[in-house]
């Protein structure tokens, strides 16, 4: 089985909730079953990286593509729907706050849930367009 682990960039992580991420991946891949992980390869880093990362640390099959361009129709929108395509189940780990320190792009919510449950995550628009493929997902929120 391959899991498709998508999420935020390293920026909007502290080292706690950095240490809580990677936790979760790498409960997500020694799972009974699991023998690859796709994941996107983002340039700022974050869960993508890690996801391959401790991937290739557990000697899984990786199934990493990163964007060709940094754009939304040429760039990450293929790259995500390749992660759908190469994955049997779709996890998004997001944050419930960004950090203090965090300068970057801030929104009310994550438009693509619909919720103020937790900070926008373009893992999101992934997570949701497996489960549209009739795939397993599931959100992960560190608080």
């Amino acid at each position: 089985m391959v899991i498709g682990i998508v999420g935020s960039e390293a920026i909007k992580f502290t080292l706690e909730t950095e240490a809580k991420a990677k936790e979760i991946i790498r409960s997500l891949l020694t799972a009974p079953g699991v023998t690859g992980v796709s994941s996107g390869a983002c340039h700022l880093g974050g869960i993508d990286v890690w996801a391959e990362e401790i991937g290739k640390e557990l000697g899984l099959e990786l199934f990493i593509h990163p964007p060709k361009v940094h754009n939304w129709e040429q760039g990450y929108k293929p790259r995500n729907l390749a992660i759908v395509r190469d994955s049997d189940e779709v996890h998004c780990i997001t944050l419930k706050e960004l950090p203090a320190s965090y300068i970057g792009m801030k929104f009310p919510m994550c438009y693509h849930c619909k919720s103020k449950d937790h900070v926008k995550s373009g893992g999101c628009w992934t997570m949701h367009r497996a489960a549209k493929q009739g795939k397993p997902i599931k959100l992960w929120v560190i608080e």
